[in-house]
């Protein structure tokens, strides 16, 4: 999906489904089962680790009930590379996040569809506009304290060779 936007006029007008608001340190998200087994098929957004490592997380992450991020994966992934290989990476496990975590799997009603193929494609249209909705009406920030535009690092992720769990 390309790192579009809608307005946040049109984005309050989207029912989305019941979340809680909290906040996490990155030790307690990177410990996560999910997160810690998954993490690594998404590939690394260089410039985005550079940002990060410079600046730190401003944006929410959305997450599944598990934690898993929704929005948030390539900033995830970068955590997890600083936390590990970085000198200063123990800095960065205690630093807090703010995340939106779905109250439950919305989503699961599209497993009872027979057809595996639009069962899959209907629930990936349902986290990509779940996921414009709640970009557009929850991320403050449009570039980093840089001036690198916000989509510039999310359209350069889409983009990269090494999504495994998009395949």
């Amino acid at each position: 999906m390309a790192a579009d936007r809608i307005s946040k006029e049109t984005a309050e007008l989207v029912a989305l489904p019941p979340y809680t608001w909290e906040t996490r340190s990155v030790k307690f998200l990177l410990n996560q089962k999910k997160i810690y087994q998954n993490i690594e098929r998404v590939p690394i957004n260089e410039p985005l680790y550079d940002s990060v490592l410079k600046h730190g997380i401003e944006s929410p992450i959305l997450c599944m009930p598990n934690y898993y991020p929704i929005a948030g994966s390539q900033r995830m992934r970068v955590m997890w590379e600083i936390v590990r290989k970085h000198h200063d990476g123990w800095m960065f496990k205690t630093m807090n996040i703010k995340v939106c975590r779905f109250d439950k799997e919305w989503w699961n009603m599209f497993y009872l569809w027979g057809d595996k193929k639009e069962r899959d494609r209907m629930i990936a249209i349902w986290f990509q506009m779940a996921e414009l909705a709640w970009k557009s009406k929850y991320y403050e920030h449009e570039t980093d304290p840089s001036g690198k535009k916000m989509t510039d690092f999310e359209e350069l992720g889409d983009q990269l060779k090494g999504w495994k769990h998009k395949q």
